[in-house]
């Protein structure tokens, strides 16, 4: 059975630290993960709706749970690369 990652895993699955990101011992902002929310956000209707906004390589993308919005993350980048 293959076990799903947690999201943590996938955050830094994503976003690594690495010589080519990170390219000195000073720290670099690798992704940016915001805890975003409006009125009717999300399909919240006649109610306050919250969610996630991931901004990293010139890609953002928003989604209702931190886990949807990492998987439309790694998809945007992957049709970026294409």
């Amino acid at each position: 059975m293959t076990r799903s990652l947690t999201a943590d895993e996938m955050i830094r699955r994503l976003f690594p630290a690495n010589p080519t990101t990170a390219p000195s011992s000073k720290m670099v902002v690798l992704a940016t993960i915001e805890v975003i929310g409006a009125f009717e956000a999300f399909h919240h209707y006649e109610n306050w709706g919250q969610g996630y906004r991931i901004t990293a390589q010139g890609i953002v993308v928003e989604a209702e749970g931190l886990d949807e919005a990492l998987t439309k993350w790694s998809r945007a980048k992957g049709r970026k690369e294409a």
